[in-house]
């Protein structure tokens, strides 16, 4: 859910390690995938090792990142645009 391009609209709450998403999409999404119904209230104690292990474009050497470094690298960006005087 987290990975796919079109469901934007969920997040990752990193202090309760779990998937959220308003009402409304996680009702939709269920409604065509079932199987996801099981996750909508599940705490994913080890999502970040995980990911580290599973992801499908694992860069290697120097150019690799963990999901901590993007977040970081995310969070430095987002303050950046922030403090852009207008």
């Amino acid at each position: 859910m987290l990975s796919r391009k079109d469901n934007s609209d969920f997040g990752w709450d990193e202090h309760k390690q779990l998937v959220v998403a308003e009402d409304v999409v996680w009702n939709s999404y269920i409604s065509s995938h079932k199987e996801a119904g099981q996750f909508r209230h599940r705490i994913f104690f080890y999502y970040h090792q995980l990911t580290a292990i599973y992801v499908k474009d694992r860069a290697t050497r120097k150019d690799a990142q963990t999901t901590d470094d993007i977040v970081e690298e995310i969070d430095v960006e987002d303050v950046a645009t922030v403090n852009i005087p207008k």
